[in-house]
């Protein structure tokens, strides 16, 4: 966290507001290759995350992702504003990958 901190990043507020904090400032080991074969096999059913590793399957529904993690799936308000160019360049209603240069090159 003291990335953000230090950087002078604006979202740090949003990730207290949203209780994030906490589980971004965990240490623990990470095994990237077991991370990347998880995400490589997800599946999303109905709100559940279904995923196989080594030939373990697991199952990750909300309330389960809840107890791992202490994170709301409810999401919270937004609070403050965005920079009206964001607004525009990053809208959601626009196609995956699609970029709109805001100057003349």
């Amino acid at each position: 966290m003291d990335f953000f901190s230090n950087e002078s990043f604006e979202c740090i507020q949003a990730f207290q507001n949203s209780n994030l904090i906490p589980f971004m400032s965990l240490k623990l080991p990470v095994y990237s290759e077991l991370v990347k074969a998880f995400y490589s096999n997800l599946e999303i059913q109905e709100s559940t995350l279904i995923s196989e590793v080594f030939g373990i399957k697991m199952i990750i529904d909300q309330s389960l992702f809840y107890d791992l993690t202490q994170l709301s799936s409810e999401g919270v308000p937004f609070e403050g504003t965005l920079n009206d160019d964001w607004k525009f360049d990053f809208s959601c209603m626009m196609p995956a990958g699609w970029f709109r240069p805001t100057k003349q090159i």
